[in-house]
């Protein structure tokens, strides 16, 4: 490693710039600071591995105080291991240390700093230690700690001013498993981007009362524009619960297909029930139509739109109405099928016909349909395939030009609510935490095995919520033999009293067959485990 520190810095007025050494640093005065100095950036610097350790010593050297650091201060430079930041300093700018791959420490942060740049800090792969944010600081810019993968945790000064965090901020921050990120001291706190903490796992989230009554209070103001009768969620706080996916496309054990009305009628409801009551579920959602638009229930708007796609016999609301006399809720899942496997369903309703607000109405009747024949024995629902219908939020995958079409998100979860207004909605992020609509009242939590607890709430202020597979990784059973489990008896016991624990609700999605019956390995397993 070459010596950076060998000697005092020596200010060169007329050329603006500092040296010590092999390292010189242009800088130039802080107008935002009396008697300040920007270190504007790092001009040239010694072959080979080395350090700005001595950046404090600045002032006592020349007399100038350093009071910010420059933008892309030093940016790309894959050979700087190590850095210290005068105490002085108030403001980083963007990208300053953008790209350093060997910095091998955090930042030491003055307790005074306000301003952090956005990608201040971007890929500083190697820094390893706690990181804390100083109090003054009102904002986390965009990607400014992305991919600080060896940071092992995350930290808000007492008194923090801190109002929002911003995109990315500490993407795939990974090092930071141990401990709690609280935000309870950030009194001011009003958002957390969707993607702000994507890839991190820390042992659990602390969001503080402030900060949730905050986000409760948005989504009352949404509530008196939308007039959305929001529902409590108490009741799956904490909740355990199966997920089934029973679609057109299941088989039976024989891996073959009778024609779906047929499946329908003999579907098993009593055996159906009693396997949900041996593993101790206490709901369970279960799919209205997947794929294929076919739902297994009659449907009067479905049927003026292509004929042919429902069924006399309701096993929605039987199925509903059984589990309700056990004591067992349920939320019914709903996809509008525009995913293009079902392409003649597709061009009726209006997706690939040019017809997009025709197609808004046409699913919104359906479900309102399918709310009102089912009542109050439907819970909540859960609505998949958002990206297809959107731009906004996840990468958005419609085959169609959307244009400036706006998907009726929020009139479609008023008419879920049309046969039970307390019953509570979820609109799938795919994954992330993105809020398609402030009408929904908990999280989607589409495969988040890893997923940080976040006490009863997540970051937008919904009842947190995680829907895995424990079985077939695929959700519908195709083909002869049920899957084998993905988790052991203690992994996934631990996984489920881990986020319980904390008021959020798990859902486990159990392979089931043509014929209803639910992948008794998959229910030994949960039975076990219940009696533990």
């Amino acid at each position: 490693m070459s010596d950076s520190n060998v000697s005092n810095w020596v200010v060169n007025s007329g050329a603006g710039t500092l040296t010590n050494g092999a390292i010189v640093i242009s800088y130039e005065e802080d107008k935002k600071c009396s008697n300040g100095i920007v270190l504007k950036k790092v001009v040239s610097h010694p072959e080979g591995e080395w350090t700005l350790d001595t950046l404090p010593q600045i002032e006592a050297d020349t007399g100038l105080i350093p009071t910010a650091i420059g933008s892309s201060f030093v940016a790309f430079n894959m050979t700087l291991i190590s850095y210290s930041l005068p105490k002085s300093i108030r403001r980083i700018g963007a990208a300053a240390f953008f790209l350093c791959k060997k910095i091998k420490n955090v930042p030491n942060f003055p307790a005074e700093l306000e301003e952090i740049g956005a990608a201040a800090f971007y890929y500083n792969e190697s820094a390893n230690g706690a990181l804390v944010i100083p109090a003054e600081v009102k904002v986390i810019e965009k990607e400014t700690f992305f991919w600080c993968a060896n940071i092992k945790s995350i930290a808000f000064a007492e008194g923090s001013k801190l109002e929002s965090i911003e995109e990315r901020a500490f993407k795939r921050c990974t090092g930071a498993r141990t401990g709690a990120v609280d935000f309870s001291v950030c009194q001011n706190l009003k958002r957390i981007d969707a993607q702000a903490f994507m890839n991190v796992e820390p042992e659990r989230v602390v969001f503080g009362d402030a900060y949730n009554k905050r986000k409760a209070e948005e989504y009352l103001e949404a509530d008196k524009k939308t007039g959305y009768p929001r529902a409590s969620t108490d009741w799956l706080a904490g909740a355990f619960g199966i997920g089934v996916h029973w679609t057109t496309w299941s088989t039976d054990l024989n891996g073959e297909k009778n024609s779906f009305d047929e499946a329908v009628e003999k579907f098993d409801i009593p055996r159906f029930v009693s396997q949900l009551k041996e593993a101790g579920a206490e709901y369970i959602i279960f799919t209205s139509s997947w794929a294929e638009q076919h739902p297994p229930a009659p449907c009067p708007a479905l049927d003026k739109i292509i004929s042919g796609r429902t069924t006399k016999r309701n096993l929605l609301l039987e199925i509903a109405k059984a589990l309700d006399s056990e004591g067992i809720r349920t939320i019914l899942y709903y996809n509008h099928g525009c995913n293009t496997e079902d392409p003649e369903w597709m061009k009726a309703v209006g997706y690939t016909d040019n017809r997009l607000e025709d197609f808004g109405r046409n699913i919104t009747s359906i479900v309102r349909d399918l709310s009102l024949s089912c009542g109050k024995y439907v819970s909540g629902w859960w609505f998949d395939s958002s990206t297809s219908v959107s731009k906004a939020g996840s990468a958005c995958t419609s085959i169609v030009k959307l244009g400036d079409y706006k998907y009726p998100f929020d009139e479609i979860s008023l008419a879920a609510k049309a046969g039970n207004k307390d019953a509570i909605v979820s609109i799938n992020s795919q994954g992330g935490s993105f809020v398609y609509s402030p009408c929904q009242e908990y999280f989607s939590g589409e495969e988040l095995v890893f997923f940080p607890l976040c006490g009863r709430t997540n970051a937008q202020g919904m009842q947190m919520h995680i829907w895995l597979t424990m079985d077939n990784k695929y959700w519908v059973h195709q083909g002869k033999e049920f899957a084998s489990l993905r988790f052991s008896d203690e992994e996934l016991s631990r996984f489920l009293v881990r986020h319980r624990n904390d008021g959020c609700a798990v859902t486990l999605n159990v392979d089931v067959d043509r014929t209803g019956l639910l992948n008794p390995t998959s229910i030994e397993q949960l039975a076990r485990i219940k009696k533990k």
